[in-house]
C-alpha cells in the first residue's frame, strides 16, 4: 500500500502522480468489487451507458462525479455499494463512424462489403477503439465495479433484448404496420419522435389558388411546403367556418396536375391560419395522415427515402425536395395560381443526430403500443414509489406519458439488435410477404430469413437496470441489486431513457427500476450557450484534469451542481477546487510539523477539559455531519460539499488552527496535536467521496496505517452527541463576530497587520466572563493589546464602531491613525462623491434623456446615483466617528 511512515515527509502536492498511483491501488486490490451474497444492505446506481464511440465530456464528468460521490459515501456507510458500468452500442452513431472510415480508407460503402463483412468491420472497430471513454472515466476516479461491466451488444444482453421483443409481440404490444414515420434522408432510417428536434427557422407561406371544378370560384390555401402539394388528396376547412360552408363536398383541381380533390370539413383546421383552408397531404404530414384516416383519403407519397422526388412527382421526378420546391413555386407563379408569398417563422423537424430536415414518409415499421405501458409508470411516480429530485420534473414526466404516442422501434441499419422476426422465402430467396411471418429468438425452420432491420438503440437501453444484472435469468446479482437505489441523469434523456426504463422495469420485473431520480442540470459555456464543435466553446474535462487535477475538477463540479439548474461553466471555476486541494494539503503542516514518527497521537482530554475553541470546533463538526446527512437525503450534493468546504477552510483553518498554533519557536502539546489530527482525519473522510485521491494520499501519511487501511473503506463519520455544546458554540460565534468587526475596522482604516490596537466591547451580560477568559483570542486574531469589556459601555471619543449581533465594538482611532489626515481625506472624498452625484442627478432630471435613452441605460444611471448616496452616508458616518 502506498505509504510513508513519517507524516512530515509528504513533499509538495502533485495531483497527476497521486491520482495514477491510487487508482491502480484501488483496482489491484478489488476495492470496487461487490458481493451479491453479502449480508450488507445494497445501494445500486446504474451508469447511463455512454456510446461506445464516445469521449469523455463535461456532462459525463458532472454526472459521474455525482454518482461516484454517492457510491463512495454509501460504501463508507457499510453498504454493498454497486455502481454498474457499461456502454451502449449506439446504432446510428457507430455505423456512421465505421462507414466514414470505410469510405476514407477503402473507398467502399457497406453495400460493397455486404452485411456480414461490414458487421465484422464494426466489431473490429469496437474492439480497437470502443471503450476509450471507460478508461477516461478512470482518470476521473470512477469507483465502478468493473467486473460487472456490460455492453448492450453482449450475447446475454442481446438475448434479453430479443426476449423482450417476443414477449411484447405475444402480448399484443408490438405490431407491424404502414404508418407515417419520421424519416432521416441522410441516415436513411426511421426515427422516433424523441430523436427529432423541433427548431425555429425563417421560411415562407405560399398562398396557392385551387379552382373549383364544377362551379366558378376558387379556394386559397396557405402552405409552408409547396413541394408536397402533388401528394394532396383533399382541402380541409373548419366545419364552423361560414366562409367555406357552401364549398364542403365540392371538388377543386390540384394545380400543376389533372387530378381533382374534394373539399372536406375537419375540426383540426385553424380558421385563423393563413386563409383558413388547409391542403391535406397524408403521405407527408402526421396531422394530415390522421385527417386522412378519419376521412378515408388516399395516401400518395411523392418524396422518396433519399429526399428526392419520386416517379409520382411527374415532371419533378429526381429533383431534390428543396430544389423541387423552388421549381414548383416558379411554375405556380407562371400558371397564375400563386396568390402571394409571406415571410413566416416555421417550426422545422430536424434529426437530432444528422441535423437533416426530417421527411415524414409512409413506411412499414415495427411499433410498441405505449399507452398500456405508460399507465403503471405514471402511477409509480404519483404514489411515491419513485421520487424526482427536484420534484418539478414530475410535471414534465406526466405531460409526456399522458400524451404518449406509439414508439417506432425498427431502424434501417445493420449495426444493432436484429429484429427477431422470420420470413419464409420465395423462389428468388427473398422474404415472402404473402405468407405469415414468425416471431422467434431462434430460426423457427431451416431456410427462413430474418428481418433486415434492427431495433432502436433505446429498445436495448430501456432494459439497462435489470438486464445488466442477468435478467431474464434469476441470478444472484438480480436478487441482490434490483431494484436500484437512484438514477443520476440529465433532463435531456428524461423521455428517451428514464421514462422508458420505468415502463420496462414495471412490466418485466414487476418492480420500479430505482427509487429516486436525481436530475442534474446541463453544462453550457460561460455565456449560457450549448457547447459544440462549431462554436469551439467545448471544455475538455481531461484537459482540466491535467491542469487542475481530478479532485479539483470533481469538487468544483459538485459545488456548481445545484439540482436541475444548468451550469454556465468557465474553466477558471476549477481554480476554486485546486485552491481548496492545496489548502487541504498544506493545512496538515500547521500541526503536522510538530509530530514525531514514533508517537501515537490519541486524545486523552475529555470534551469538558477542552478549550472553548476546541469544543466549538467539535460542535461544528457534529453539526456539519448531521447537515450532510440531510443534504444527501435530498440529493443536494452541492450543499453537502459547501458545508465541508466551510467547515474545513472557514472553521478549521481560519479560526481553529490559528488559535491553537503555538508562537514562533515554540512547540505544540501532544494532546492538542491529537485533537487537530482527529478533526483532520474526520474531515478527510467527509471529503473523500468528492476528492478521493488527495484524501487517500493524506490518509496514509498523517499516521502509520495497517495494510489495507485506506480512507475509501473507512467508516463514514457519525455525529457525536456527547461532544457538542450549543451554548459554548454560540458564545464562540459571538466572539467571532466581534473579532471580525475589529478586523473590518482595521481594514477600513488601513491599519498595518503588525500594529496593535485598543478595543472596547459593549456586550450582553453572559458574554463578559467568556470574553475575559479568552482575551488571547482577540490578541491573536485581531492584534488587540488592550481590551475593555463590559455591559452598556459608552462609545469612546473619536472611535470607530460596528454592531456585531447584540453586541457592539468600539475601536479608538486616536493613536491608531492621524485623525487630521483622515478627516482631510474623508472630506475630500465626500466632495468628489457629491460632485459625481450632482452630475448624475442633473442627467436624470433631463426629461429628454430619460424619455429617449434606452431603459437599461437609464436604470444604470439611477443605480449609480443610489450607490453614490449610500457611499456618502458611509463617509459621513466615518467622519462623525472622528469627533
Amino acid at each position: 500500500m502506498p505509504q510513508r511512515p513519517n507524516p512530515t515527509e509528504r513533499g509538495s502536492y502533485n495531483p497527476a502522480e497521486i491520482e495514477s498511483r491510487w487508482y491502480a491501488h484501488w483496482e489491484e486490490h478489488d476495492l470496487f468489487r461487490t458481493d451479491a451474497l453479502s449480508g450488507k444492505e445494497p445501494h445500486v446506481i446504474v451508469m447511463p451507458p455512454p456510446n461506445v464511440t464516445g469521449r469523455l465530456h463535461m456532462g459525463h464528468a458532472l454526472q459521474d462525479t455525482v454518482q461516484d460521490a454517492l457510491t463512495r459515501i454509501r460504501r463508507m456507510q457499510g453498504m454493498e455499494a454497486l455502481w454498474v458500468p457499461g456502454m451502449d452500442h449506439a446504432g446510428i452513431a457507430t455505423q456512421n463512424v465505421v462507414e466514414k472510415a470505410l469510405k476514407k480508407e477503402e473507398g467502399k460503402t457497406r453495400h460493397d462489403l455486404g452485411r456480414e463483412a461490414f458487421l465484422k468491420k464494426v466489431w473490429d472497430w469496437v474492439d480497437e477503439y470502443g471503450g476509450i471513454i471507460l478508461d477516461q472515466k478512470r482518470r476521473l476516479g470512477d469507483s465502478c465495479d468493473w467486473s460487472k461491466e456490460r455492453f448492450t451488444m453482449d450475447a446475454g444482453f442481446s438475448r434479453a433484448v430479443q426476449d423482450v421483443f417476443v414477449r411484447l409481440y405475444n402480448e399484443g404490444l408490438i405490431y407491424r404496420g404502414e404508418y407515417l414515420i419520421n424519416w432521416c434522408p441522410v441516415d436513411m432510417t426511421a426515427l422516433s419522435d424523441e430523436e427529432v428536434d423541433n427548431v425555429e427557422r425563417n421560411g415562407h407561406l405560399w398562398y396557392v389558388r385551387y379552382d373549383l371544378v364544377d362551379a366558378p370560384g376558387s379556394i386559397t390555401v396557405a402552405t409552408t411546403r409547396p413541394e408536397t402539394m402533388l401528394g394532396d388528396t383533399a382541402i380541409a376547412v373548419h366545419p364552423e367556418d361560414d366562409r367555406y360552408a357552401d364549398l364542403v363536398g365540392q371538388h377543386v383541381r390540384l394545380p400543376l396536375t389533372d387530378r381533382t380533390i374534394p373539399i372536406i370539413a375537419d375540426d383540426y383546421v385553424k380558421s385563423d391560419f393563413g386563409a383558413g383552408a388547409l391542403k391535406i397531404t397524408p403521405g407527408h404530414d402526421k396531422n394530415d395522415f390522421e385527417i386522412g384516416q378519419r376521412h378515408g383519403l388516399d395516401v400518395i407519397g411523392v418524396i422518396g427515402p433519399d429526399g428526392h422526388m419520386n416517379e409520382l412527382a411527374g415532371a419533378y421526378e429526381g429533383l431534390d425536395r428543396f430544389e423541387a420546391r423552388d421549381r414548383m413555386v416558379e411554375d405556380l407563379e407562371a400558371a397564375g395560381v400563386l396568390v402571394k408569398v409571406e415571410a413566416y417563422r416555421a417550426t422545422v423537424p430536424v434529426s437530432s443526430r444528422s441535423k437533416a430536415i426530417i421527411e415524414p414518409l409512409i413506411s412499414r415499421q415495427w411499433f410498441v403500443r405505449m399507452e398500456p405501458l405508460a399507465k403503471p409508470a405514471l402511477e409509480a411516480v404519483r404514489d411515491g414509489r419513485i421520487r424526482f429530485h427536484p420534484k418539478r420534473w414530475e410535471n414534465e414526466y406526466f405531460r409526456w406519458l399522458e400524451n404518449i404516442r406509439d414508439w417506432t422501434i425498427s431502424r434501417q441499419l445493420w449495426w444493432g439488435h436484429r429484429i427477431p422476426v422470420w420470413y419464409y422465402v420465395d423462389e428468388n430467396g427473398d422474404a415472402d410477404e404473402s405468407r405469415p411471418f414468425v416471431v422467434s429468438i431462434d430460426e423457427p425452420e431451416p431456410g427462413m430469413v430474418q428481418d433486415q432491420d434492427v431495433l432502436d438503440t433505446w429498445f436495448s437501453s430501456w432494459l439497462w437496470p435489470f438486464a445488466t444484472l442477468g435478467w431474464p435469468e434469476e441470478t444472484d446479482d438480480l436478487a441482490k441489486f434490483h431494484p436500484g437505489s437512484v438514477l443520476v441523469s440529465g433532463y435531456d434523456i428524461l423521455f428517451f431513457w428514464i421514462a422508458r426504463m420505468i415502463m420496462a422495469g414495471l412490466h418485466f420485473t414487476g418492480e420500479v427500476p430505482f427509487r429516486d431520480i436525481f436530475i442534474t442540470g446541463m453544462i453550457k459555456d460561460k455565456q449560457g450557450r450549448w457547447m459544440s464543435k462549431s462554436l469551439g466553446n467545448g471544455i475538455d474535462p481531461l484537459d482540466m484534469i491535467e491542469k487542475y487535477g481530478a479532485d479539483a475538477v470533481r469538487f468544483s463540479l459538485t459545488v456548481l451542481c445545484a439540482q436541475g439548474q444548468d451550469i454556465k461553466l468557465d474553466p477558471t471555476k476549477f481554480e476554486m477546487g485546486r485552491n481548496f486541494a492545496t489548502k487541504i494539503w498544506n493545512a496538515f503542516n500547521v500541526f503536522g510539523q510538530f509530530m514525531k514518527p514514533d508517537t501515537s497521537y490519541v486524545r486523552r482530554r475529555s470534551f469538558a477539559e477542552l478549550d472553548l475553541v476546541e469544543r466549538w470546533m467539535l460542535t461544528r463538526l457534529a453539526e456539519t455531519i448531521e447537515g450532510i446527512g440531510e443534504d444527501l437525503e435530498r440529493y443536494r450534493l452541492n450543499e453537502a460539499a459547501m458545508r465541508i468546504y466551510t467547515l474545513f477552510w472557514g472553521d478549521y483553518c481560519d479560526w481553529y488552527l490559528e488559535l491553537i498554533k503555538p508562537a514562533y519557536g515554540e512547540t505544540m502539546e501532544e494532546d492538542r496535536i491529537a485533537l487537530a489530527l482527529e478533526l483532520y482525519e474526520t474531515m478527510l473522510q467527509l471529503l473523500h467521496p468528492f476528492m478521493p485521491f488527495i484524501t487517500e494520499e493524506l490518509w496514509v501519511h498523517v499516521r502509520p496505517r495497517e495494510e489495507g487501511d485506506v480512507c475509501m473503506t473507512s467508516a463514514w463519520p457519525s455525529a457525536n452527541a456527547d461532544e457538542r455544546d450549543a451554548a459554548d458554540s454560540a458564545r464562540f460565534q459571538a466572539m467571532q463576530e466581534l473579532i471580525s468587526g475589529i478586523r473590518n475596522i482595521r481594514a477600513q482604516y488601513n491599519v498595518p497587520p503588525s500594529q496593535e490596537i485598543l478595543a472596547t466591547l459593549s456586550v450582553e451580560k453572559d458574554m463578559v466572563d467568556a470574553i475575559s477568559e479568552h482575551r488571547v483570542y482577540f490578541s491573536r486574531l485581531a492584534r488587540v493589546s488592550d481590551l475593555e469589556v463590559g455591559v452598556g459601555l459608552e462609545r469612546p471619543k473619536a472611535a470607530a464602531s460596528v454592531v456585531a449581533g447584540r453586541n457592539e465594538v468600539y475601536v479608538p482611532l486616536a493613536g491608531m491613525i492621524d485623525l487630521d489626515v483622515e478627516r482631510e481625506r474623508l472630506e475630500k472624498e465626500m466632495a468628489q462623491k457629491q460632485g459625481f452625484l450632482t452630475g448624475i442627478e442633473r442627467k436624470l432630471a433631463n426629461e429628454q434623456f430619460v424619455s429617449r435613452a434606452p431603459e437599461d441605460v437609464v436604470a444604470r444611471e439611477r443605480s449609480k446615483a443610489d450607490d453614490a448616496r449610500a457611499e456618502l452616508v458611509r463617509l459621513k458616518a466615518s467622519l462623525a466617528e472622528l469627533e
